[in-house]
């Protein structure tokens, strides 16, 4: 899988950030027993995925090495059977090095109602435009559904499945995790907003505003 002390060294960081990102995740509530977190490896066709363990409880020899076809390359843990989604994305977006798979209770609310989830606050302004709901209520399992759910995503930071949690992405595995916590800290805040009145989302042109002053 790696030919130099220096891959080898880098691939380890990876493995580190990912078993942080499972137990931040895990920490935060946004997995209970189910969930998953990817990670490219550099120069490759290769990434890191948890297997079917929660995430509170993966550990970095339980990491599974996929292709992104999908075949395993290494690791004796079978992976989830969402798999699918992850070659999808990573597939479709060269730019995105890390996706988490979560169960967010709040921002589940937005999937199975005909309220959009739009950014009314700082931290939301990552989902400018609204959060895409992926329509369809099965286990991302298949080729097929993978790259549905990655359409449904196209060029964003999430997307909600249907009463099934959301999917989040970024540059890298803390900017996933970054992008996870966010979601759901905008569906508290726009929740929280529509039980007193009515919510003024984020213009974007605020929006990316602070973006910039976040990141």
């Amino acid at each position: 899988m790696v030919n130099s002390k220096r891959q080898r060294k880098i691939v380890a960081a990876i493995k580190k950030d990912l078993i942080a990102a499972c137990r931040i995740l895990s920490a935060e509530q946004l997995v209970q027993g189910f969930g998953h977190v990817s990670a490219r490896l550099p120069d490759s066709d290769l990434f890191l995925l948890t297997p079917r363990v929660s995430l509170a409880l993966v550990r970095e020899k339980d990491l599974i090495v996929l292709n992104l076809d999908g075949k395993v390359i290494e690791g004796r843990s079978p992976p989830p059977f969402e798999a699918p989604l992850h070659t999808a994305i990573f597939n479709g977006r060269a730019e995105v090095r890390a996706i988490a798979r979560i169960h967010a209770r709040r921002a589940n609310y937005f999937s199975v109602t005909d309220r959009r989830l739009e950014p009314v606050h700082n931290h939301g302004s990552f989902f400018t435009g609204g959060v895409p709901v992926f329509k369809k209520t099965d286990l991302i399992s298949t080729r097929q559904l993978g790259e549905e759910v990655a359409a449904a995503l196209g060029k964003r930071a999430a997307v909600l499945l249907r009463g099934n949690g959301q999917v989040t992405v970024g540059r890298s595995i803390a900017e996933a995790v970054m992008m996870a916590i966010y979601l759901e800290e905008a569906a508290d805040m726009l929740h929280g907003a529509l039980q007193i009145g009515t919510p003024v989302p984020l213009s974007g042109g605020e929006a990316a505003l602070r973006q910039e002053e976040t990141l």
